[in-house]
């Protein structure tokens, strides 16, 4: 007995490109929700950590060229990205606030 996949006449296989594509993004809604202080500013720096988490060893080289990826990808991810950027870097522009997100980041 012979196991055979049969699949549509339509079905095309996908890329790993593609995959991120179909999978993930940012939704106009999402992209807009980070542009509101509180949510820009928690969805930025758990972005951060969860970055630093997944590549210990070389996150601060990487980093940047990851977000520039995410950002490349679509309209609704750039959009996202940038209320998280401001959000983030408006709240590490006082002494207080660049200590409480180092501590979330790193800790």
């Amino acid at each position: 007995m012979e196991n055979k996949i049969m699949m549509p006449a339509s079905y095309n296989v996908l890329s790993c490109e593609e995959m991120t594509y179909t999978e993930g993004g940012a939704t106009f809604t999402e992209a807009l929700l980070n542009w509101i202080p509180p949510i820009g500013w928690y969805m930025g720096v758990t972005a951060m950590r969860n970055y630093r988490k997944s590549h210990p060893n070389d996150w601060l080289d990487t980093g940047l060229d990851a977000l520039s990826r995410d950002m490349d990808s679509s309209a609704q991810n750039m959009l996202r990205d940038l209320g998280r950027i401001v959000w983030v870097t408006a709240t590490s522009a006082t002494g207080v606030g660049f200590l409480v997100n180092a501590a979330i980041v790193l800790l």
